[in-house]
């Protein structure tokens, strides 16, 4: 339980949180459905070469989008780390260093979108490559760019696991949603590491759903309701 009378900063890191929670879901569902996740044909290089150059705007609002998203998450480890560290100084640094490191692996791995584009766009790559190992160096990047997402995942997953344990101890949201963010990320951690370990042993489940519907549901209650004292607390 938090030692501190909630003070201003920490009122504003909260709303700030709830509001970076909704806006970096935005960008992750934009991405994911209506740019770089349309344009990736499954196990088809010659199709997925073909949809980029044919939306090759789409592709690239698509990289911007996940820079905003992981600049956003930089700025999200600050504004929990301003309302958590009163909790536990020490596992709240230890939370956001894993974010930024979250951040910083996913920022990095853009430049793989970056070099797609670069050999679909660029005629001194057609002078020197064929059609086909051009659609497959593109798939290789894209394979790199999926690997180091994974990499990422893990980082958000660890850093995520230490806020939302510090929210569980705080009591500044319901316990209830504090502890169901827990159990999303640990889900999330150990389906990622899972998909590391077993590559072509995925059991079809989607580990990120429940971390997803936490964070939209998280990010409505900073927002809009923001942090309270426990009533124990306050007596």
């Amino acid at each position: 339980m938090a030692s501190t009378v909630i003070d201003r900063s920490q009122r504003i890191a909260a709303r700030t949180a709830g509001a970076l929670y909704l806006l970096l879901m935005a960008c992750g569902v934009f991405g994911e459905f209506n740019a770089r996740g349309r344009l990736i044909a499954d196990n088809d290089p010659a199709k997925t070469a073909a949809l980029i150059t044919g939306h090759l705007q789409l592709f690239r609002i698509g990289i911007v989008s996940d820079l905003a998203a992981f600049s956003g998450d930089i700025a999200m480890a600050v504004a929990l780390y301003v309302l958590l560290r009163p909790v536990g100084r020490y596992l709240a640094l230890l939370g956001a260093f894993w974010r930024v490191a979250e951040a910083a692996v996913l920022g990095v791995i853009t430049l793989n979108s970056v070099t797609m584009l670069l050999l679909l766009t660029d005629a001194r790559y057609a002078s020197v490559f064929s059609s086909q190992q051009i659609q497959n160096l593109v798939w290789l990047f894209n394979d790199t760019h999926d690997a180091g997402y994974n990499i990422g995942v893990v980082f958000l997953s660890l850093g995520s696991m230490v806020f939302s344990w510090l929210l569980l101890k705080s009591r500044y949201i319901p316990r209830l949603l504090a502890g169901f963010g827990l159990l999303a990320y640990t889900l999330m951690l150990i389906g990622t590491v899972a998909n590391i370990v077993w590559p072509d042993n995925r059991v079809g489940v989607n580990f990120d759903t429940p971390a997803g519907l936490y964070e939209i549901t998280a990010g409505l209650w900073l927002l809009l309701r923001g942090i309270k004292e426990p009533q124990d607390r306050r007596r």
